[in-house]
């Protein structure tokens, strides 16, 4: 393989996982914001990975983390606790 083929392969590599970082580390928001610029490309509009990503993005703006859930049973003990540590 010359030279000049891996530096592009490199490259396309390295973009593509630096777009999917940036993707993963936007808000819900800012992702429908990209969403939508990307369905006001003509032709962009039909195409069903859009769609689904917006569904995705669109689900996920309404619910909340998992860290702020309420307890399964009414007496149950945080797991965060040290052992030794001394009754409030």
């Amino acid at each position: 393989m010359s030279m000049v083929l891996q530096q592009v392969l490199v490259a396309v590599l390295v973009t593509a996982c630096a777009l999917f970082s940036v993707w993963r580390l936007l808000s819900a928001r800012l992702r429908l914001r990209c969403l939508d610029a990307l369905a006001a490309l003509p032709g962009a509009h039909t195409a069903r990975w859009l769609t689904a990503a917006r569904r995705r993005a669109l689900s996920r703006l309404g619910a909340g983390c998992g860290a702020c859930a309420q307890r399964s049973t009414p007496g149950a003990v945080s797991r965060n606790q040290t052992p030794g540590a001394p009754h409030r």
